[in-house]
């Protein structure tokens, strides 16, 4: 049965926007093709958000685990995803020191070569395991990025630290990244909001990555309102989430400085998630982006097959309920 579930939504060029979700396929939101956005994409820049990546533990990455997504993150012109486990030469010794070796998530720093494959950029860092391999290893997974000429973005909140913002310039178009962790301890969200009202004042499109929330929670938090609704006044045009490991809905905040689109929770991207069915529930997000906001936003829904490390497509029933957690009324 064809059965489509067509809501709309605000933009900031458009009066009016429409989220199609079709049982055959992904969700667009795309302002009107007239739109004056799409007469100038020179400076368009297209995003790919993923959400938790753990290649510890039980997960056997290989170059073939994101295969069914290649073509998204290959039309991408940067991939972001959170990255749970670092990386580290040393993994094996340091994953028993720990007295909860279980959820210890120190990986082989040789599977950054996967990351390389799959072809995702920018990996945030700002989490509750990114000290699992000891601060040398994290100082280990920062190299071993770079050696892949991967970028690794933002900090674990260790006594309130906050890693600055990672500027780069995609197609013309000036981008500031910035990744906080609200897990290992609460950031100070004044803090936070004023490093991103700086990178917009320097003329950057704000992208924000925040570590935040309650595991295997389908709705995001208050504290997790808070944070977003802060962030978005300061000016982040684009903010996703991760940490409860399911997905949780998207939201359009409007502020004095526009509209600001907020995923709270992309869930796991790759993860050794067994028991909850919704753990294994994903979507890779394409965001499409010029100077001045959001134009374009397409939900690709996929399935994690934790047996053999690797994504996988949602069947038609699956696909729905991915969308539908993924959609704010």
């Amino acid at each position: 049965m064809d059965t489509e579930l067509h809501r709309t939504m605000k933009t900031r060029n458009s009066a009016r926007a429409m989220i199609l979700i079709a049982l055959a396929g992904v969700c667009i939101l795309a302002a009107s093709a007239s739109d004056p956005i799409y007469q100038n994409t020179k400076q368009i820049v297209t995003l790919a958000l993923l959400g938790d990546i753990s290649l510890a533990r039980s997960v056997q990455p290989d170059a073939d685990s994101f295969s069914a997504l290649a073509a998204q993150l290959n039309s991408a012109d940067l991939a972001l995803a959170n990255l749970e486990s670092p990386l580290d030469q040393d993994w094996s010794a340091k994953q028993q020191t720990t007295s909860a070796s279980s959820y210890n998530l120190c990986a082989p720093a040789e599977n950054v070569k996967m990351l390389k494959a799959w072809g995702v950029d920018l990996l945030s860092l700002a989490n509750n395991h990114a000290l699992d391999c000891s601060l040398d290893g994290l100082t280990q997974t920062m190299a071993a990025l770079e050696g892949q000429n991967l970028i690794g973005i933002g900090s674990p909140n260790i006594d309130g630290a906050i890693g600055g913002p990672y500027y780069r310039k995609v197609n013309g178009l000036s981008l500031a990244f910035l990744a906080f962790d609200d897990v290992t301890q609460p950031i100070d969200i004044e803090a936070a909001a004023a490093m991103v009202r700086t990178a917009k004042e320097q003329g950057s499109l704000v992208i924000v990555s925040v570590h935040w929330g309650a595991e295997y929670q389908p709705s995001p938090s208050p504290r997790q309102k808070e944070i977003g609704q802060a962030l978005a006044q300061a000016g982040a045009a684009l903010i996703w989430g991760h940490h409860p490991h399911v997905l949780q809905p998207s939201e359009w905040i409007e502020t004095d400085n526009g509209s600001s689109l907020v995923f709270y929770s992309l869930g796991n991207a790759l993860f050794d998630a067994y028991g909850l069915a919704d753990t294994s529930r994903s979507a890779l997000i394409l965001v499409k982006v010029d100077g001045h906001g959001i134009v374009d936003v397409q939900v690709v829904p996929f399935v994690i097959d934790a047996v053999n490390s690797r994504v996988i497509p949602a069947d038609l029933s699956t696909e729905q309920k991915i969308l539908q957690r993924l959609y704010l009324p």
